[in-house]
């Protein structure tokens, strides 16, 4: 009720108005109701069963009917195990999100699959990684003897998104590999495992080292795409012994938690169900804003990229949304926990490293700094180029070598792909 009270002095719109109200009232309902379960519930466990009582220690002539509860005998202890047994908090549920790859491809014949909008062998050297967490589409492709580059890519699309970049990598002489993160294209999803860099950095040593190459994928080159990007910086400051250069395009981390939308803000707190989060987001945010609401399986089989032209994202939006099951637990989650917000900390350790020759490709020529490629596009409103200046700040001018693409969106490494390739080329030497 205060909020309501206050929101008309507050300078919000209307849409982030009803979007407060309505989690304000949702969470303080979900509050007192599991308060007064949770204290029903306990104040019947502690009228413990008869047979669970302690026999008294000295006899006793009460009478049969009050024996069982004189004042001095005590009910056995209760456990949290107990009580979250008995509100049926625990579940034995597997927690695994099952992938399209169980869900929809079982159903299809293989002419149906090759039609859909991402199929598991869109890109070569497919190959399936069982974790703790699920199983793990993987790709690596390219000449075993060249320039190992791992991918990441964004919050809300799947590998196939930098299609065209890493088939012109590979092209280049490049060993490139690319896997679905949880939740995304093929991959499974845990709902109880938060998508924090603790994930993403144990995915990445468990997706490298699983390398079919001769001589393995360490050390590595990373390039990291959107919430790619702050995890590719995330883990380059955690592990800078296994990278050798960084590279990131339309980067988030350092996203100023301050000026996200109130709906955003409202997602991200943990007592927020997800079901209510991922309505919060806006469908920009999730690239929907040219989805359709609903899809039926011929549509889906139906849904093609171009195979001349650059990669129908939408579609492939379109088709994730509708069958990949975990979607919207592993956005949510990513949203949350992953390096998306105001990471100061990690880029101003990656300056650092870079500062002091700290990656595992020493420079030989004193006279120039190590650096790390930034490519933002000149009209992205997701993450806009203003953030260049912020990781100049953190990182150092002088280890920095930022690009802004003119004309481009946040789909640059889609759409402008052929520019951001040129740049990683020179960057690199390749």
């Amino acid at each position: 009720m205060s909020v309501a009270v206050l929101l008309p002095y507050m300078n919000f719109t209307d849409h982030e108005s009803f979007n407060c109200i309505l989690s304000c009232s949702i969470l303080s309902a979900a509050v007192l109701i599991t308060s007064f379960l949770s204290l029903c519930r306990l104040r019947w466990l502690n009228k413990a069963r008869v047979s669970d009582l302690t026999p008294p220690t000295t006899p006793t002539t009460a009478p049969a009917a009050t024996q069982y509860y004189f004042p001095n005998w005590r009910p056995r202890r209760i456990s949290v195990e107990m009580v979250l047994n008995y509100l049926g908090f625990k579940s034995r549920v597997s927690p695994i999100i099952p992938s399209p790859e169980k869900t929809l491809l079982p159903n299809l014949s293989q002419n149906e699959q090759a039609s859909l909008a991402y199929h598991p062998d869109s890109l070569p050297g497919g190959r399936w990684l069982q974790t703790p967490t699920g199983r793990i589409r993987v790709y690596e492709f390219g000449p075993e003897d060249g320039k190992r580059v791992l991918f990441v890519h964004g919050i809300s699309t799947p590998s196939i998104v930098a299609r065209d970049l890493l088939l012109n990598l590979a092209a280049r002489g490049c060993r490139v590999m690319v896997f679905d993160l949880p939740g995304r294209g093929y991959s499974e999803c845990c709902r109880v495992t938060p998508q924090d860099m603790r994930l993403y950095s144990a995915l990445i040593v468990m997706v490298t080292t699983s390398s079919t190459a001769l001589g393995g994928f360490l050390t590595f080159n990373i390039i990291g795409y959107s919430l790619g990007g702050g995890i590719a910086v995330s883990f380059a400051s955690q592990f800078p012994h296994l990278v050798s250069s960084i590279a990131v395009v339309s980067s988030a981390g350092l996203l100023p938690y301050a000026a996200a939308p109130l709906g955003m803000k409202c997602s991200l707190i943990p007592w927020i169900p997800v079901w209510l989060a991922d309505k919060l987001l806006t469908t920009k945010l999730k690239g929907e804003e040219e989805s359709p609401d609903d899809l039926s399986l011929d549509e889906a089989v139906n849904t093609t990229a171009a195979p001349q032209g650059s990669v129908d994202i939408f579609s492939v939006i379109r088709w994730q949304n509708r069958y990949q099951k975990g979607f919207m637990s592993g956005y949510v989650s990513s949203m949350r926990n992953g390096p998306i917000f105001d990471r100061v900390k990690e880029w101003t350790e990656v300056g650092r490293l870079l500062k002091n020759n700290r990656f595992a490709n020493p420079r030989w020529d004193e006279k120039k700094p190590a650096q790390m490629l930034v490519i933002y596009g000149g009209k992205d409103d997701l993450t806009p180029p203003m953030l260049l200046d912020r990781i100049r700040a953190c990182v150092g001018d002088e280890h920095v070598k930022g690009v802004v693409v003119e004309g481009g969106g946040h789909e640059i490494v889609v759409y402008q792909w052929d520019r951001v390739f040129q740049e990683v080329v020179d960057f690199w030497g390749l």
